[in-house]
């Protein structure tokens, strides 16, 4: 179904003018000022891996094209993608509210096109992409969010193949210290987090733990939502350890969420990771390693099972209980005529465990890399794969394939820091889908007066391999195929950076201009062909994409207006339809602009105001579906060392009606309410 926008007003004006005034407000309260030094706040307390194989660096010298969440853009968000939605040239396709589940899509890949990465590892979702954003941490819990605009080859694997996320979560520095915070708002919703920070000598640990639920803003869209994370850094001489074991238990339901042919769905998903990650170094030589596994349990209910929905017969029907005097809804009624097909729940789970490492040595002017990656990706299923000798009865299908990803990388910096370029040669290898390289290389030049211009560029190929659901699902009006093939593509960036002195200017401010081509090959899509009413897995024909964005970054210590992120992007493609309804690779973003501002207002207020046009661009090149989001969040500390906090969040403050996917329609405006309270400075005793 074509994504539905209704546009009510056009606020851009007024928010021009905001942001106008604040600066001027900002810059003649510098002006007033001597002694006021900016510091690069951007990125210099969280670096930025940007794809590379290479250390962190700064954001200012990064070779492709990036944007960073800070902690500041997180702590009053339930989900992580509820932040991403206004971050350049990101893609939020949400069902429901809260990040129930949302598909993330880069400069107009699929959700199967992105890749996540948690504290340098990569996660992956064999079994669809739509559970890779079952993320197990609290946004709490998270130092910052990187989000790279470009493929990343073997660098950050197989499935980096438009752009790929970064999360690094956050454990304490100096002190011991814990809190408890309580939510309410629209449609039912409220929340309770308990977290502790505990620190002794090198060993810091965070233990948090979440819940959350909702009635929903429409028909079968309650949910519930608990989060258990454990996260540790610790160190022992030259050697550095970080682990985490976190969980996730989510139920909702899923009104029109994947079909509106059988609109009364519900699912449960369970998620459980734990990783290790290790690393050393001397004055010549770096050394890393980590292992991680991801658990997932998915069960599907096609007609929602339960006393007021839908339950089993004795002759093998689902059956739910009148809705008026003269109806009654079943497996043989009103949605699916004779659907005797339908025999229960699809169930789900896969495993992936992997293990990677890193070594690095340092030349004088250069840098050598090798890493590799090797993972096994698991499934047992009564829908996907093939049937499996001795497999347990619920689970009677299932799959497997090992996967394999190496590259060598050599970086050269001049002796004046100016210029950096980097090769790198990869390769991917599949149990399944045989060897492909991946080769890239990008390149950094620094000039200007101050050295404060940067002008990048980089090249590379990318590939991903088709998910579990992709190859084997056929229920429903689906239809996958095991003869996909992996879809891969070549692409290349180029783009400037300017970015202000603190010495110079009384707040620092950051400008960045890119644009790309991304040519896909086989790329992977669903599609519904003219006079059908299936669904099919299949591999396209050659796809261009291509388009650029402009971000503009401004911070400030002082002032009315502490910070400001504007940024505009489009996208377009060299082909339509052809013929056929395409649900992911054709429906994209054509345009997207995107403002979030940070106040400071009297009374230590704090203000946020996110602001989202989107249009996008059906797989017919329908014109004209669009939506304007814009969110607000109040927030203030009380108390004499402001150890107790408040905040009020509002969401489609415009109260737009508008579908992000299918008939999934997203909920008007809503609040949220929260409260927390800080416990610092506890000197807990460990014997």
């Amino acid at each position: 179904m074509n994504t539905i926008r209704i546009f009510r007003c056009k606020p851009f004006a007024l928010w021009v003018l905001l942001v106008s005034t604040g600066l001027q407000q900002t810059h003649a309260q510098f002006a007033d000022s001597t002694n006021a030094i900016v510091p690069l706040v951007l990125l210099a307390e969280a670096q930025v891996s940007v794809g590379t194989s290479f250390d962190d660096i700064a954001k200012t010298d990064a070779p492709k094209a990036t944007a960073i969440l800070s902690a500041s853009e997180l702590e009053s968000t339930v989900s992580v993608t509820d932040a991403l939605e206004y971050v350049t040239g990101v893609d939020i396709r949400n069902r429901g509210a809260w990040g129930i589940q949302s598909d993330v899509s880069i400069r107009g890949g699929t959700f199967e096109q992105t890749a996540l990465l948690v504290n340098g590892m990569r996660w992956s979702a064999p079994h669809t992409g739509h559970h890779l954003m079952n993320i197990p941490i609290d946004p709490e819990d998270l130092s910052h969010v990187e989000v790279v605009r470009s493929g990343s080859g073997a660098m950050a694997g197989a499935g980096a193949f438009a752009g790929s996320i970064h999360l690094r979560t956050n454990t304490p520095v100096e002190e011991t210290a814990a809190s408890a915070s309580i939510e309410g708002g629209s449609f039912g919703w409220n929340r309770l987090r308990l977290h502790a920070d505990i620190v002794d000598g090198g060993f810091r640990q965070r233990i948090s733990l979440s819940r959350a639920q909702t009635n929903g803003h429409i028909l079968n869209s309650d949910a519930q939502i608990t989060r258990a994370m454990w996260n540790a850094d610790w160190s022992n001489g030259p050697h550095r350890w970080n682990g985490l074991v976190a969980l996730e238990d989510k139920a909702f339901g899923a009104q029109n969420f994947y079909t509106s042919t059988y609109p009364d769905q519900f699912e449960v998903t369970k998620a459980a990771v734990a990783q290790l990650n290790w690393e050393t170094q001397s004055a010549s030589w770096k050394a890393s390693a980590g292992a991680h596994a991801r658990y997932h349990r998915d069960r599907f209910e096609l007609y929602r099972e339960g006393s007021d929905w839908y339950e089993l017969t004795d002759d093998g029907f689902y059956v739910r209980p009148p809705l008026a005097p003269s109806t009654q809804a079943d497996t043989a009624g009103v949605y699916a005529p004779g659907a005797s097909w339908y025999k229960g729940a699809n169930q789900h789970r896969s495993l992936t465990g992997a293990v990677n490492a890193k070594f690095q040595w340092f030349g004088e002017q250069s840098t050598w890399t090798t890493a590799l990656d090797v993972r096994e990706e698991v499934i047992q299923s009564n829908r996907l794969g093939s049937t499996q000798p001795g497999a347990p009865e619920v689970f009677p299908l299932g799959d497997r394939r090992t996967n394999l990803d190496a590259f060598t990388s050599w970086k050269w910096v001049n002796s004046g820091n100016n210029m950096a370029i980097s090769a790198t040669a990869g390769v991917n290898g599949n149990s399944r889908f045989g060897w492909r390289a991946l080769p890239s290389a990008d390149v950094r030049y620094r000039f200007g007066q101050d050295g404060n211009w940067v002008a990048f560029a980089s090249a590379g190929r990318s590939v991903r391999h088709p998910s579990f659901t992709e190859l084997y699902y056929t229920v429903g009006g689906a239809m996958g195929s095991d003869s996909l093939k992996p879809e891969w593509a070549d692409q290349a960036e180029v783009g400037v950076r300017w970015s202000s002195e603190p010495n110079g200017f009384r707040y620092w401010i950051m400008v960045e201009g890119s644009a790309f081509v991304r040519q896909g090959e086989n790329l992977i899509d669903w599609v519904k062909y003219l006079g059908s009413e299936v669904y099919q897995a299949t591999n396209l024909s050659a796809t261009e994409f291509r388009g650029g964005d402009l971000a503009m970054t401004i911070k400030s210590m002082s002032g009315l207006l502490r910070s400001v992120r504007l940024s505009g992007t489009w996208l377009d493609a060299n082909r339509e339809s052809e013929g056929a309804e395409s649900v992911y690779v054709l429906n994209f973003l054509k345009y997207k602009l995107d403002a979030v501002t940070e106040w400071k207002l009297p009374s230590d207020v704090g203000l946020a105001i996110r602001y989202s046009h989107q249009e996008r661009r059906d797989s017919n090149e329908v014109p004209g579906t669009q939506v304007h989001l814009l969110g607000l969040t109040l927030k203030r500390s009380w108390g004499s060392d402001s150890h107790i906090h408040t905040s009020f969040r509002v969401e489609n403050v415009l109260d737009q009606q508008y579908m992000d996917l299918g008939q999934v329609l997203q909920p008007g405006m809503h609040f949220r309410l929260g409260l927390t309270f800080d416990i610092r400075g506890i000197k807990p005793s460990f014997n």
